[in-house]
């Protein structure tokens, strides 16, 4: 009797361990994980790539309470804005760049995180900052490039809900492939659309941590 009640405390036990792809899950109650996170999405009505970080603790399995930020590091040219610079009396030697980031709380709920191949459903929370970066020339008459200054800049509030799948590749791995909708309150800037911050993302995560 003694050993059949311990068998079954142990089936029990790991009944409740969240699997992985290559090995067991542990019966941590409470963890945490960070990881580097890349995004598709589009700006200026074209492709674009933001780059971040993302991560928390992770509260019974279930839930991840965090973090997270992006930045676009690709170029965003705006023609509309150089040619409100020129009308301006501005002599333009350079394409001028849209520049953004942002961030904030990040709250994940994990659906059956007992498989290893599971659906999580985050949500960023926050604000970010936009800018465009231009080039001018260091003096009357001068023919370089000139020098870049950041000018006309915004901040703004972001909400950003999605999806992912989530794969626990091994104890410490999981990565993620997911889909949100950036929303953002509306931009005051020349020649910019007030929505050009709004759209969808495609992005691929790598978490490492206790799960």
């Amino acid at each position: 009797m003694a050993m059949a009640l311990a068998g079954g405390l142990f089936a029990q036990q790991a009944e409740t361990e969240p699997r992985t792809l290559f090995g067991a899950g542990t019966d941590r109650a409470n963890g945490g994980w960070g990881g580097p996170v890349a995004a598709l999405t589009t700006i200026m009505d074209k492709p674009a790539m933001l780059t971040g970080i993302k991560g928390g603790w992770m509260i019974d399995h279930r839930f991840t309470l965090g973090i997270g930020g992006h930045g676009l590091v690709t170029n965003a040219p705006n023609k509309g804005y150089d040619d409100w610079l020129v009308a301006n009396g501005e002599m333009v030697r350079r394409t001028s760049q849209f520049r953004m980031g942002y961030g904030g709380l990040l709250l994940e709920p994990v659906i059956a995180y007992r498989s290893p191949v599971h659906v999580t459903l985050p949500i960023l929370v926050g604000a970010g900052g936009c800018v465009y970066e231009t080039f001018t020339p260091h003096a009357p008459g001068d023919t370089t490039f000139g020098r870049p200054w950041f000018e006309q800049g915004q901040a703004f509030f972001v909400v950003e809900p999605g999806v992912e799948l989530e794969l626990s590749v091994v104890r410490l791995v999981r990565v993620a492939f997911g889909a949100s909708y950036r929303y953002t309150s509306d931009i005051d800037l020349p020649a910019t659309p007030k929505d050009i911050l709004r759209g969808a993302n495609a992005s691929v995560t790598v978490k490492v941590g206790r799960f």
